[in-house]
């Protein structure tokens, strides 16, 4: 089958596939530690916790129909804050802070949510929950918490656990990415990608969806259309990236990388589980060497976290669960979605947060 046939036949077996959490990182009650000073199971059983909620109207599902998602926040009870841009976003995170709510709901896309939860944990003022809803264009984070619930629905589901006994709401748990190295001061994020990964991102946003098109499936033409130029080791996509990592553990970098993708979340875009790694470490890395063997015969097995002949260090294939890794990006690495710039031979650090608690919204499994 021709690269680019296999690369659309991938699209299309791929799209809509739900993907549980891994074994141990499902959903959870109260009483597990949240990784913010509490226990879940100290939270105040009472009806109706004070809930705020921040949305970004000019996230892409938001946009197209801010007036229905008004009225719904509203419905939930909760004290809405609105923004648009990121000063307004931090701007309605410290007043969301301020108010110190019992649930701090976040409705906007990748972005939106990385401000927001990287401002509140620089802070000193922590809500003891946190829910995030689908409002942006992607929304790898929220599909992820909320096993890929509509927006509507999850508004809805919002307000209703809002409103029973805190012991009776739906939990999963997430830890953060913590980065250090960046520009404005530690970021917090769930996904970090770097190399041919802003290729894709940057091919998205000028070729997918500038022409309105939306969503995971949108976001997957660009990822498989990456692979398929990868394989080839074709164009800027390939040429310009030399990365490096040093894995916690390891005394010798990995180098000439041209793709390194690091996660905490269990599921991304269409339901893919990019790694397989079996360490019990709660990042995922996955890296790709230049011209790994063979990556169109082996992008599905890749993709689904299920490697298949020789998918080694020796044909350019890395993955494994660390805690944590420092990390030269030559230049740029984007953490959900947004990309921060840094000199080339200057690394960032990652490591990972305690487990922090999020509603699971609109959950029917």
């Amino acid at each position: 089958m021709p690269a680019v046939v296999e690369v659309c036949h991938l699209v299309g077996r791929l799209s809509g596939r739900h993907t549980p959490p891994a074994a141990g990182r499902q959903i959870e009650w109260a009483g597990q530690p949240d990784g913010l000073g509490f226990q879940a199971g100290e939270l105040t059983a009472r009806r109706m916790s004070r809930l705020v909620v921040i949305t970004n109207y000019q996230a892409g599902r938001n946009r197209s129909r801010p007036e229905t998602i008004r009225a719904l926040t509203e419905g939930t009870g909760a004290e809405c804050l609105e923004a648009s841009d990121l000063a307004s976003i931090l701007a309605a995170t410290r007043e969301a802070a301020a108010r110190r709510p019992d649930i701090l709901a976040v409705n906007g896309g990748d972005g939106t949510v990385h401000a927001v939860f990287s401002e509140l944990m620089r802070g000193d003022v922590r809500p003891q929950e946190l829910a995030v809803i689908p409002g942006g264009t992607t929304n790898m984070t929220a599909n992820d918490l909320n096993a890929n619930a509509p927006l509507e629905d999850s508004i809805r589901d919002l307000g209703v656990q809002a409103g029973v006994a805190a012991e009776r709401r739906r939990r999963v748990y997430r830890p953060f990415l913590r980065v250090i190295g960046a520009s404005g001061g530690p970021q917090f994020g769930f996904f970090l990608g770097a190399g041919v990964i802003l290729d894709g991102m940057e091919h998205f946003r000028s070729k997918v969806g500038s022409h309105g098109l939306r969503g995971e499936f949108a976001a997957g033409i660009s990822l498989l259309q990456g692979l398929a130029k990868l394989s080839r080791a074709e164009g800027a996509w390939a040429a310009r990236h030399d990365i490096s990592f040093l894995p916690d553990g390891y005394e010798i970098s990995r180098t000439n990388q041209i793709l390194f993708m690091a996660t905490s979340l269990e599921r991304m875009l269409l339901g893919l589980t990019p790694w397989w790694g079996k360490q019990a470490a709660p990042i995922h890395v996955t890296a790709l060497r230049r011209k790994p063997k063979a990556l169109i015969r082996r992008s599905r097995a890749l993709l689904r976290g299920k490697p298949r002949g020789r998918m080694s260090d020796e044909d350019g294939y890395y993955s494994e669960n660390v805690t944590g890794f420092e990390l030269k990006a030559d230049g740029a690495f984007a953490l959900d979605g947004e990309i921060f710039t840094v000199p080339a031979e200057q690394p960032i650090r990652v490591d990972a947060t305690e487990p922090v608690p999020f509603l699971r919204l609109a959950d029917n499994e």
